[in-house]
């Protein structure tokens, strides 16, 4: 009788072990670029499909450049959703691993707009010199720092030397608007940018010089800099190899109409896009993991 009791105990905790781990929270690190209340905007329904998807509960964790590696370091997150320059870091010094490619409506690559505010005298890269710019993070930013930086290092102005000063604002929107007012002379902000906060009437894109401007087929956004991958979607060396895949299985076949393609205004996501553009601009600049 006493080896049933046991027998049967063992059975239930082992069903109990099951259960919880079947219903395990999965947390999903967010990139904050336009805050975290944008985060939860954009991303909540995409959570929600998966939570779905793979009958767990799925919690957003919004990440700001103050939080974002301490966050990895501490192993706070299964999955990541992180602009490129904080994946390929991710990847290299965390073991992380790629999923897949943000595919926005304009496809999946980005690029970097430097702009002035229209009247203040700087229309190309050597006018910048000597000038108050403002960008996001130096240490992880891709598209409102990294891409710049590389373009003006490659026509030899350098960032940290040639500038009067380099500010880090804390939300993109707030360098935009910075720039509108005459508080800096310049800001590193990703494409996109300008068109959004137009459409949502809180600009108005020709009170600014684009700097550097250019031209790329089938790149609908104004920008500065060549284009580079999209953020990525990557899976924490925690998180086991039948879940990772189960959530690459179910990002991939998110379609542009649905809910969570709608509410982050996305077409899905792609297979992952090679870095090797990406690498060669964080060696130049000495981004980390790259800065030894």
């Amino acid at each position: 009788m006493k080896k049933i009791i046991i027998a049967a105990t063992i059975f239930c905790l082992s069903m109990a072990y099951l259960s919880q781990s079947a219903i395990a929270e999965i947390r999903i690190g967010v990139n904050a670029a336009r805050g975290e209340l944008q985060v939860v905007k954009e991303w909540s329904e995409l959570a929600n499909y998966l939570s779905s998807e793979l009958g767990q509960p799925v919690k957003l964790i919004p990440l700001t450049a103050a939080s974002f590696l301490g966050s990895i370091e501490r192993k706070e997150v299964d999955f990541l959703l992180a602009n490129p320059v904080q994946s390929v870091h991710v990847n290299e010094k965390n073991g992380f691993t790629y999923l897949a490619t943000l595919n926005k409506k304009t496809g999946s690559q980005f690029a970097g707009v430097i702009i002035a505010k229209k009247g203040n005298g700087i229309t190309k890269a050597s006018d910048l010199k000597g000038k108050n710019v403002m960008s996001r993070d130096p240490k992880t930013a891709a598209g409102a720092f990294l891409f710049q930086a590389y373009h003006l290092h490659k026509q030899g102005i350098d960032v940290r030397k040639d500038l009067a000063s380099l500010k880090e604002g804390q939300k993109q929107d707030d360098l935009v608007l910075a720039v509108k007012a005459g508080v800096i002379d310049a800001a590193f902000i990703r494409s996109g940018m300008l068109e959004t906060m137009e459409k949502e009437g809180k600009i108005k894109i020709d009170d600014f010089v684009i700097v550097d401007q250019r031209t790329t087929a089938n790149f609908p956004f104004i920008h500065t800099t060549e284009l580079y991958p999209e953020w990525f979607f990557s899976a924490s060396p925690k998180t086991d190899s039948k879940t990772a895949n189960k959530v690459k299985t179910a990002i991939l076949k998110i379609t542009p109409d649905s809910k969570a393609a709608a509410a982050a205004n996305i077409n899905g996501f792609v297979e992952p896009i090679p870095t090797d553009g990406l690498k060669k601009a964080m060696k130049a600049m000495k981004i980390a993991p790259y800065d030894k």
